[in-house]
């Protein structure tokens, strides 16, 4: 029976993603092979979903800080043959003192920032990642999964919606926590540029900016929805973070605009850019004239016909269980 440990983190700052994919990846694998024990590590960070991980039925141990010493504790003590990393806090030297550490352990770590790694599987599930891109900085038996293949979206977004597309309408998602605050930002100049838009905002209870956000009553306000994939099928156009809101938004096909919002979504966008995609506003560009000029855009071409894309719902759960019998 393999016991699987997932070290990831979420707070205001950093964001919920890595918890996000991670519970999608631990569900999947669970899903395929009843048998896993399958658990999580956290710290504490303000603003964290750590309750999702216990909703969704797995035990999340809590880290009293970043040290290999404390990580190193719970994989000793839960017996952890395979672990999976997904934080940008934890660096080559700490994979290699941990594989000193537990020599029978076997490591896959998240990557979207082409760093070193000492690791023996390496995911980067960003549509642009390219293998070769990591040839001088994995070892040579490390097995290297990347592309829109190994993309880890929630099964609602490989699901085929029939609904009625409303007029004017617009769904803004920048992230469950906006650390920028620019949904509302977006919110303003797009009522700005046509009165008649129809404007949603899709965010989460932990986003600090609720308050200012409820506010405005001209906007629709979804917290927390749970049929997230549902409501952007309705929308005619979506504006994006550059992340994994991305790549939901492009499983779904839907006309979209994405804001880069921090220098690690550089290499998507770049991406975009290369394939003739100017769908891409960096946040300190963000102005009612370049979304204006951005939406004319997106309402003459279609996208689409330069981006070939290969989302699949099991692959990476099941390269990963052959890999881990």
């Amino acid at each position: 029976m393999k016991r699987i440990l997932f070290r990831c983190d979420s707070s205001s700052t950093i964001g919920l993603g890595h918890v996000k994919r991670c519970l999608v990846l631990a569900k999947r694998l669970k899903e395929l092979n009843k048998n896993l024990k399958i658990f999580f590590s956290t710290l504490d960070l303000e603003g964290n979903i750590n309750f999702e991980i216990l909703k969704e039925g797995f035990t999340s141990y809590s880290l009293k800080d970043n040290s290999v010493s404390s990580l190193d504790y719970v994989i000793k003590g839960l017996s952890i043959d395979f672990l999976v990393i997904d934080s940008y806090e934890i660096d080559i030297t700490f994979e290699t003192q941990l594989k000193l550490n537990n020599h029978s352990l076997k490591i896959m770590s998240f990557d979207d920032t082409l760093n070193l790694h000492n690791v023996d599987f390496i995911l980067n599930h960003g549509i642009q990642a390219k293998k070769h891109s990591y040839k001088n900085l994995v070892p040579k038996n490390c097995k290297i999964l990347c592309g829109s293949e190994y993309t880890l979206l929630r099964d609602e977004f490989f699901k085929k919606y029939n609904k009625k597309i409303e007029k004017n309408s617009i769904a803004i998602i920048l992230g469950g926590n906006d650390v920028l605050n620019l949904s509302s930002k977006v919110a303003l100049f797009l009522l700005e540029i046509n009165s008649k838009y129809k404007v949603s905002i899709i965010t989460t209870r932990v986003n600090p900016h609720l308050k200012e956000l409820r506010k405005n009553r001209d906007i629709e306000l979804l917290v927390d929805s749970d049929n997230i994939a549902e409501v952007l099928s309705t929308k005619e156009l979506v504006i994006t973070a550059s992340g994994g809101t991305l790549f939901e938004v492009l499983a779904l096909k839907k006309d979209f605009i994405n804001i880069e919002i921090v220098s690690n979504q550089n290499d998507i966008t770049n991406f975009l850019e290369k394939k003739g995609v100017k769908t891409t506003i960096k946040a300190e560009n963000l102005s009612l004239k370049e979304l204006e000029k951005k939406i004319e855009y997106i309402n003459k071409k279609d996208v689409y016909k330069k981006l070939d894309l290969k989302f699949s719902r099991d692959k990476l759960v099941k390269k990963i269980l052959k890999e881990i019998k």
